[in-house]
């Protein structure tokens, strides 16, 4: 009942994500539920990677460290230094870009998404340990050069209670 509600919760943000400015096209992973699952609720994740990490995201990874990586509920990937719908949709299937060598890391933004319900008075824990769940994640990343790399930790209380103080500034960085 848990999981099912996370991804729900998930799915609704990745929702909300594709009808903004960035579309679809910048979501590059989500680990929302099986494949199916997404489809059925209206996301349209075709050139997405779903549980396991794309590899051309950590092209200096083996196989079993990519698969060892923590995943975070979804990852969006965005030029830098701002998202705007001209340049969104000139560069729409970053499978393709890396194909073709063309995805040069230092010129694009990551958005690691990692959604957690936490007790309805202390979210600190939670906050602290999607910090260090992708901490390692956030290294590698670092490592192959990519401009920035943002954790949002979006955190609802188990009552529903949503933890404004941090999940306004997450929700508000993706705007």
């Amino acid at each position: 009942m848990i999981i099912k509600r996370h991804n729900t919760a998930s799915v609704l943000i990745v929702q909300a994500l594709q009808k903004g400015p960035c579309s679809a096209n910048q979501i590059a992973y989500t680990d929302i539920g099986s494949a199916d699952k997404p489809s059925e609720q209206g996301l349209d994740l075709r050139n997405t990677a779903n549980k396991t990490l794309p590899s051309w995201l950590l092209p200096k990874l083996t196989d079993h460290a990519l698969k060892a990586s923590s995943r975070p509920d979804a990852i969006l990937i965005l030029p830098s230094p701002v998202c705007s719908s001209r340049v969104t949709t000139r560069n729409s299937n970053f499978q393709q870009l890396a194909k073709d060598k063309k995805l040069n890391p230092n010129q694009w933004e990551l958005h690691l998404i990692e959604f957690k319900f936490c007790e309805d008075t202390r979210p600190d824990p939670q906050l602290q340990q999607a910090k260090a769940q992708h901490s390692m994640l956030m290294a590698n990343l670092n490592r192959q050069g990519y401009r920035e790399i943002k954790l949002h930790v979006i955190l609802v209380g188990a009552m529903g209670t949503i933890c404004k103080d941090y999940t306004d500034i997450s929700l508000a960085d993706l705007r």
